[in-house]
């Protein structure tokens, strides 16, 4: 009897022992964590970071796992430390009930965010892209203008053009490829749109179910490779336009001649341009997504497929630009911000999901892929969150559909009277 509660005494000591390291574990994950405005920032050396939720989702899962086992080895000793155990399984539920049921108007996205707000890494890699200054930016306005959400869309309406190129712009020397250009704007196609959505990448898509709600809309517009099949539940089926950035057109791990999923919608596609080069100076020597281009005209001829006017992006950029309380990278815009404004230009109405996230906010890229990275939702090459700055301004909407389905109601311009 006596050697027997001496092994009974040793492994519900193991048993304890296992139990303080999974909450050391813990303390390790929630650390570095830190809450300002809703937002977590996360210390320089982590690298792979994920969200309040993702963190206890996996001490839960851990914590699972962990049980299990004991029960399989020792039964009767488990029932010993299960109190403490399940005990700390019922805290992480509170945490996450607290996570996911806040204050209506809580705010994940402040009303201004700045570089101040990034995790060192980020902040190092937007000083970095400064410094290069790869496009040859040589911005001469002001920086930090306190407009009003109807002057800012001025602004957008007339300073920013979001035309598509047509044949008629070119001289006959680029016909070669300027043929395969559509022949009605796409203003023309489209006609006069009411209610559009526009849907990120996000991975805070997943397990939003707003997939009824998003193809309800007279149109959607979609981002490069996002696909529809097997996710119709959180981001819909229908696609009425499809953003491009011209990598997805060149390179063949996209397989963009061939994969189906772009021969559906109107696809846009966009280049970043030197910020001072015009049209014809882009143009005039063969890119190589004017060969693939042309090739997917020839094999796609009814399919609607326009290229935005170069000047767009650094048109939107000074916008930015002037509108932010620092100077920025100069980079071009994300294709959201592109997509968005793309959007505004043909409806009344704009609703955009989880470009601003809500609290399903996570580091993980994109809904169809698990890569995480915090510059997929702060920024790194494109200045993101400052254009989130911009579009939380403009927001007609209220807070909560912002943190409970990372939704942004903007207005369409196409009528505005300024």
């Amino acid at each position: 009897m006596i050697r027997c509660n001496g092994k009974i005494r040793l492994i519900t000591t193991v048993m304890f022992f296992l139990l303080w390291l999974l909450i050391l574990n813990m303390f390790i994950h929630l650390k570095n964590v830190d809450i300002k405005g809703g937002l977590k920032v996360v210390s320089d050396w982590n690298y792979e970071v994920y969200s309040q939720r993702d963190t206890i989702e996996r001490l839960k899962t851990s914590l699972d796992r962990n049980i299990t086992e004991k029960e399989a080895i020792v039964p009767r000793i488990l029932q010993k430390i299960k109190p403490p155990a399940v005990t700390m399984k019922n805290i992480l539920n509170r945490i996450e009930n607290n996570i996911l049921h806040r204050r209506n108007g809580a705010k994940f996205w402040p009303k201004q965010m700045t570089s101040k707000d990034l995790i060192l890494r980020l902040q190092k890699v937007r000083r970095n892209f400064q410094a290069f200054n790869n496009y040859s930016v040589s911005f001469k306005g002001k920086i930090n203008l306190d407009l009003s959400p109807h002057e800012l869309m001025c602004q957008l309406k007339f300073k920013v053009n979001m035309t598509t190129i047509m044949s008629s712009d070119f001289p006959a020397s680029a016909k070669s490829w300027s043929q395969y250009l559509p022949k009605k704007r796409i203003e023309e196609v489209v006609g006069k749109l009411g209610r559009c959505a526009v849907v990120s990448s996000a991975g805070s898509m997943t397990a939003s179910g707003l997939g009824q709600e998003i193809d309800s809309h007279d149109a959607v517009l979609r981002f490069n490779a996002a696909p529809t099949d097997g996710f119709q539940t959180d981001v819909g089926s229908k696609t009425t336009f499809r953003v491009l950035n011209s990598q997805i057109v060149t390179l063949p791990q996209y397989n963009f001649l061939d994969n189906p999923m772009y021969k559906k919608g109107i696809l846009v596609m966009w280049d970043p341009a030197p910020y001072e080069a015009d049209i014809h100076q882009v143009y005039k020597q063969e890119y190589q997504f004017l060969e693939r281009y042309s090739k997917y005209r020839k094999q796609n001829p009814q399919q609607p497929f326009y290229i935005l006017n170069p000047k767009s992006s650094w048109q939107l950029w000074n916008i930015i630009q002037e509108n932010s309380p620092e100077l920025i990278q100069p980079n071009p815009p994300s294709s959201g911000s592109l997509g968005i404004l793309l959007m505004m230009n043909l409806c009344d109405e704009v609703n955009v999901y989880e470009f601003l996230p809500s609290f399903r906010q996570t580091d993980r890229c994109y809904y169809y892929q698990r890569f995480y990275d915090q510059a997929c939702t702060f920024g790194a090459y494109h200045p993101l969150i400052y254009e989130k700055n911009l579009v939380r301004k403009l927001n007609r909407g209220d807070e909560n559909s912002i943190f409970m389905y990372g939704k942004v109601t903007l207005p369409g311009i196409r009528n505005l009277q300024c």
